[in-house]
C-alpha cells in the first residue's frame, strides 16, 4: 500500500472512531435461508468455482521442482506441481487412460506420477512418459495422453487457476488495478510456508468466508481471547468489483493516530482482511500472512473443506523463531476453529432445520450484504438473466 493510501486509510479510521461509528450500508439486509444453505442454491454455486479465477495454494507450498500438492475443489481432483522449468501447473489428477488418480499423497516431491491401475506414468509437466503395451494404444498423441491442464498463474505469492481447460486466465484483470497493486506489496511475506492444512467443517462454505466479513463479534465471541487487542465494531471498508477489504483496528490505533502525521503508520496498529471472491480470505497479520480457502463439499450443503496456510518472509532459522510462528499458528487455529467455526456450525444447524426463514444483516455488516448480493448477481449472470 502506497503512503498516500495509507494516510488516507488512517484518516478514515480516525474519523470513524471520532464519530463512534463504522462503515455502514444504507439499510438492513436480509438473505433467505434457502439462499444460504438450500440444496438448489448450493448446486448452482458450483459455477462460482468453475467460471472464474480461484486461488488453489500459496506458491510457497511448492517451492522446488517436483514439489506438489494434491487437492480437490468442487469434486475436481487437482495436482498442483512445479515443473523442471520452475513453472507451477494445475493439472487434473486423473490418468488419461481410465481416470484413476495418478497421485494419492496430499503433498511431497516426485520426479514422476504413476497410475496404480495400468502404470501410465507422467512427468512433472504432466506429459505421459510411459504406457504399458504401446501397440494397444497406437494412434494416440501427446494431446490424448498428457494430463489435462487448467490455466495457471503465479501472482502475489499465490497460485491461481480456472477450472476450465483452455480458458483464459488474467489475474490482474480479475483483481482490478487497485487491488492488484495492493496485494503485490504483501508478496514478500508469502515466500515461505510455515504451516498449512485442509480440514472438514460442518457448515456451508459461505459461512467460512463470513467469519472474516464483520468485526461486530470481536468484543463478544472473542472476549476472552482476542477481544482486548482490537476495537470492536469499527472498520473501514472498501469494495472492489466483487472483492473486499476490511480494516481491523487494534487497540493501539488511537494513540498512534494522535501523534504527528509524518509518524503515523497503519501497521502494526491494524490488520487488513481481503476477501477474494468467491471463497478466499487473505489476511495481513503484521509480520505474516494467513490464506484461507473455503470450498463446498460436493453433495453436502452443510459442510465444507477449509484450507489454511500461514506464510512468512523467511524460513525460521532459530528455535525462538519457530516457537514464535508456532504460537501464531496455535492461536489462530484455536480461536478461529474453536470459536468462529463452532459458531458457524451452530448457525448451519439452525438454518438447516427450516425453523428460521432468513438471516438479517445490519447496516454495520456492509461486507456481508455486498457479498450475498454479489453471489446472487453472479449466478443470475451465469443464467443469462
Amino acid at each position: 500500500m502506497d503512503r498516500t493510501s495509507e494516510l488516507a486509510l488512517i484518516d478514515e479510521i480516525a474519523d470513524l472512531l471520532a464519530r463512534g461509528t463504522t462503515a455502514m450500508a444504507p439499510d438492513v439486509g436480509r438473505v433467505g435461508a434457502a439462499d444460504l444453505v438450500g440444496p438448489e442454491r448450493t448446486s448452482a454455486e458450483r459455477r462460482l468455482f468453475t467460471d472464474r479465477p480461484l486461488v488453489v495454494a500459496p506458491a510457497a507450498a511448492i517451492p522446488r521442482p517436483g514439489d506438489f500438492v494434491a487437492d480437490e475443489i468442487v469434486g475436481i481432483p487437482l495436482l498442483v506441481v512445479r515443473g523442471d522449468d520452475g513453472v507451477a501447473r494445475v493439472l487434473l489428477n486423473a490418468c488419461r487412460h481410465r481416470g484413476n488418480l495418478v497421485c494419492q499423497e496430499p503433498s511431497g516431491n516426485r520426479r514422476v506420477f504413476s497410475c496404480e491401475y495400468h502404470a501410465w506414468t507422467y512427468d512433472r509437466q504432466g506429459r505421459c512418459r510411459s504406457v504399458v503395451d504401446r501397440v494397444g494404444f497406437a494412434g494416440l498423441g501427446e494431446a490424448d495422453t498428457s494430463l489435462v491442464a487448467f490455466p495457471a498463474e503465479e501472482r502475489h505469492g499465490l497460485i491461481w487457476t480456472r477450472l476450465a481447460a483452455g480458458a483464459d486466465l488474467d489475474v490482474a484483470a480479475w483483481l482490478g488495478p487497485d487491488l492488484d497493486a495492493e496485494l503485490a506489496g504483501y508478496a514478500p511475506h508469502a515466500r515461505h510456508l510455515y504451516a498449512g492444512e485442509t480440514t472438514s467443517f460442518a457448515f456451508n462454505w459461505k459461512f467460512g468466508v463470513n467469519t472474516f466479513q464483520e468485526l461486530f463479534h470481536l468484543a463478544f465471541l472473542h472476549r476472552k481471547t482476542l477481544g482486548s487487542a482490537f476495537i470492536s465494531n469499527v472498520s473501514a471498508y472498501r469494495s472492489y468489483p466483487l472483492h473486499q477489504r476490511l480494516t481491523v483496528v487494534r487497540s493501539t490505533f488511537p494513540e498512534m493516530a494522535a501523534g504527528p502525521r509524518e509518524q503515523r503508520s497503519l501497521f502494526p496498529h491494524c490488520t487488513l482482511v481481503y476477501v477474494l471472491f468467491p471463497n478466499t480470505v487473505f489476511v495481513w497479520q503484521l509480520d505474516h500472512l494467513e490464506v484461507w480457502r473455503f470450498t463446498p463439499t460436493p453433495g453436502d450443503p452443510g459442510s465444507c473443506q477449509v484450507g489454511l496456510w500461514l506464510t512468512t518472509e523467511q524460513e525460521p532459522r532459530t528455535e525462538g523463531a519457530r516457537r514464535h510462528w508456532q504460537r501464531n499458528w496455535d492461536r489462530t487455529t484455536a480461536t478461529v476453529y474453536g470459536e468462529d467455526f463452532a459458531t458457524m456450525a451452530n448457525i448451519q444447524r439452525t438454518l438447516a432445520s427450516g425453523a428460521l426463514p432468513e438471516i438479517v444483516y445490519g447496516r454495520n455488516e456492509i461486507a456481508l450484504q455486498d457479498y450475498y448480493r454479489d453471489i446472487g448477481e453472479a449466478l443470475r449472470s451465469a443464467d443469462g438473466a
